[in-house]
């Protein structure tokens, strides 16, 4: 364990014992804790849970943490911070009626939740193609996950495939896993909030509005050393007629370093390339765009809800399958589209597109997400 590790565990220790001295404070049984430390936008699993209950029970009381609570820098807040996560956080922990999480929340590690609180676990994404939690921690970081998860009460899966899954992942079993389908994929069934959204988007890009928009959002990888773009986008943009653009939606750790106009000719493009990475509405980027490549991120599941075509470009597909995190079954059966090794490919794949019944795909992974998931996670948890 690194020295940054030793102080976060004993961090963890700290706020377990101001949790047990509110321990003996009864739960408010209309208060809900959201612990939003991987995404806290109103378009993830909790914050979109979040104004559904808020919604149903105006009478609820919601308290939030998010990852930049914790993240204790000199000179910045930091005496806030520590009141925060040392006294509030225990507080609100020992007497929240339920608490949702989008990620494994080590803190959890150190204590044993009330028998009468729901510790709900969300997570972030809809599903997953690659390997996930347990499944690829190790050390300090894995055997605390596993005390956290030992403590969760429901893990919310949108289908009978994701079951098992969960199983690897979380340590969870069955009766702990819940098929009530992905609060964060309502907002595709609604189509009021999907014409508003398209309207502000196109409001905002209004030479966007006839064209065919391409969002190319790879995964980052955990061990990458080079930070680069794998895409040969003056290769893609000489393939594709002048109606297609392209809008990049790339990791922060990518996005920070890589500087874009390093990778096209800008003199060409400067008006069919734009980059997408820091706007803060994916859920608008997938509505608002004609065709998706990725590779192992789990947005195909959103996308699919949309029956709109992918093209998947895993261009480290067996280093990352031999050496990297690995496959929940062989990629190629488990992605909804074609899939390319090469740019070349990838424009004829898009000059020739391959028709793929999204059905079968929808009926496995995501059989829960009808538009009704948040009703059903309410009335489980609330009625």
């Amino acid at each position: 364990m690194d020295k940054s590790g030793f102080f976060k565990r004993i961090s963890y220790y700290i706020m377990a014992i101001f949790y047990y001295l509110s321990y003996m404070i009864p739960i408010n049984p209309v208060k809900i804790l959201l612990v939003m430390t991987h995404d806290d936008s109103d378009e993830g699993n909790v914050g979109s849970t979040y104004h559904y209950f808020q919604k149903r029970n105006p009478e609820l009381i919601f308290k939030i943490v998010r990852r930049e609570d914790y993240a204790f820098e000199k000179n910045k807040n930091l005496l806030k911070k520590i009141y925060q996560m040392f006294l509030l956080v225990p507080y609100h922990t020992a007497t929240s009626r339920i608490i949702f999480m989008d990620n494994v929340f080590l803190p959890f590690s150190a204590i044993k939740i009330k028998k009468d609180t729901d510790l709900v676990q969300l997570w972030h994404g809809t599903g997953s193609i690659k390997k996930f939690g347990l499944e690829c921690e190790d050390g300090w970081i894995k055997k605390l996950a596993k005390k956290t998860n030992k403590n969760t009460t429901h893990f919310i899966v949108g289908s009978r495939w994701m079951i098992n899954i969960y199983n690897a992942s979380f340590g969870a079993n069955e009766h702990r896993v819940w098929n009530t389908g992905c609060p964060r994929t309502d907002i595709f069934f609604n189509e009021d909030i999907i014409l508003k959204m398209r309207d502000d988007f196109f409001n905002n890009y209004p030479e966007l509005s006839d064209k065919k928009i391409i969002l190319y959002a790879p995964t980052f990888r955990d061990d990458e050393t080079e930070i680069k773009i794998h895409l040969e986008i003056d290769q893609l943009m000489q393939g594709l007629d002048e109606n297609y653009v392209l809008g990049l939606r790339l990791h922060p750790h990518i996005s920070n370093i890589v500087k874009l106009d390093k990778l096209f000719s800008e003199d060409s493009y400067h008006n069919r390339i734009f980059d997408f990475s820091n706007y803060d509405k994916l859920n608008t980027l997938l509505l608002c765009s004609d065709l998706l490549i990725t590779d192992y991120s789990s947005i195909i599941y959103e996308y699919a809800l949309l029956k709109k075509p992918m093209i998947f470009y895993p261009y480290d597909l067996e280093n990352f399958r031999k050496k990297g995190r690995g496959f929940y079954g062989k990629y190629e059966n488990l992605v909804p589209g074609p899939v390319a090794l090469k740019t070349e490919d990838i424009v004829n794949l898009i000059n020739n597109p391959v028709n793929c019944n999204m059905d079968e795909f929808l009926s496995v992974y995501l059989e829960n997400c009808d538009g009704n998931s948040r009703k059903r996670l309410y009335d489980l948890l609330m009625e």
